[in-house]
């Protein structure tokens, strides 16, 4: 009877080919990451964040840090319309040099963009990265 099952175990497995896989895989998490570098153009600003982004509750989780060189930065969660974002949400803004601004936040936005941020004057932003909580 043992040899019969293991037939049948052999054979299942060889009509289904993703059975024996079936296994690896579960439980690794997914993750993208992300470096944003923004500075002014008059110099008063200039930072850079490192992210890691998860799929987490219909949105996104985000981890890491932002750091200020000079002046102040923003990371702000966006949605992007026409090549370009109005408002969105701050997930953290410093103006702390070199000290790395923690993160851990979730946002139901799409996009991400780091802003160098000039008083009395607009601020100028990093490359705008898309979501998507895989690599």
């Amino acid at each position: 009877m043992r040899r019969g099952a293991a037939v049948l175990a052999l054979v299942l497995c060889a009509a289904l080919p993703g059975a024996a896989a079936a296994g690896t895989g579960r439980g690794t998490v997914q993750e993208q990451s992300i470096y944003l570098h923004a500075t002014a153009g008059d110099g008063s600003s200039d930072g850079v964040a490192d992210l890691t982004v998860t799929k987490e509750n219909n949105g996104y989780r985000l981890r890491g840090y932002i750091e200020a060189v000079s002046g102040c930065v923003e990371l702000r969660a966006v949605n992007m319309h026409l090549g370009s974002y109005l408002g969105g949400d701050v997930v953290k803004k410093t103006c702390e040099q070199n000290v790395h601004a923690r993160i851990n936040s979730w946002t139901h936005h799409t996009d991400v963009v780091l802003s160098a941020v000039v008083p009395h004057g607009p601020d100028w932003d990093s490359s705008i990265v898309t979501l998507t909580g895989r690599p």
